[in-house]
């Protein structure tokens, strides 16, 4: 299986988009704003688009998935959590459930509800890589409100537990670290994996990126580049209750 990786950006948010493909078949991990550039690759390498994972709705990861959805008659796979929580809408869309596994063309996803950064988030498994979104990060993991700290310390413990140390991290962005590296390093090198008790990834966590400001200020700048990308203001606030 070969991972291909699509570097996009639309006014100062940077992404990482992924397509997994093997044989001509391929699937979309949270698709965004460059239609024309991941578009060609599927046409200029001759791949079948078999379907669209989203690791969670906001719209920076799920910006493109209408659109590839339609051309290519292809569904799109979100938790049922996150589409209750954000009323987020889509053509063919498909629930997942954690841990339900689903095959699809040939390819064997398991998904991990990982909440914490969204209600409903989710990485995906697919043969020892792991599509993380903003769960977790090479280098940190996701901002969240301080109500979800704990739900994220729990994702992290559920990970070091589950995920066996080859396991190839994917995430939707990075920052001085490249996308691809392994369980073993972030054991190493991200001090989330290291934080053994919940005050300590409490405390660590507020202080660095996940003060009040700092939260509603990531809350307004979503809302103001969901707007400028489609029109409309999300249905609800980026940690709505």
């Amino acid at each position: 299986m070969t991972v291909k990786t699509f570097h996009t950006s639309r006014f100062f948010i940077k992404n990482q988009c992924y397509l997994i493909h093997e044989n001509n078949t391929g699937i979309l991990i949270d698709p965004a704003w460059n239609y024309k550039l991941i578009n060609r690759y599927l046409q200029d390498n001759q791949i079948t688009l078999a379907g669209i994972l989203l690791t969670h709705s906001h719209i920076d990861h799920s910006h493109l998935a209408e659109k590839f959805a339609r051309q290519y008659r292809v569904p799109v796979f979100l938790s049922g959590i996150e589409t209750d929580h954000f009323q987020f809408d889509c053509i063919n869309l498909q629930r997942v459930l954690h841990m339900q596994e689903i095959s699809l063309a040939g390819f064997n996803i398991t998904p991990i509800l990982t909440p914490g950064h969204t209600p409903g988030s989710v990485c995906y498994l697919i043969d020892q890589h792991l599509f993380s979104g903003d769960s977790i990060f090479i280098e940190g993991v996701g901002i969240c409100a301080g109500k979800d700290i704990y739900k994220l310390y729990n994702t992290i413990q559920f990970m070091k537990q589950y995920l066996h140390k080859d396991t190839l991290f994917w995430p939707g962005h990075s920052f001085t670290e490249q996308p691809g590296k392994d369980m073993d390093f972030l054991l190493r090198h991200n001090i989330y994996f290291q934080l053994k008790s919940k005050e300590h990834f409490l405390n660590f966590r507020m202080k660095t990126n996940g003060s009040p400001l700092k939260i509603w200020w990531y809350d307004i700048t979503y809302g103001i580049i969901t707007f400028l990308t489609t029109g409309k203001f999300p249905h609800a606030g980026l940690f709505k209750s």
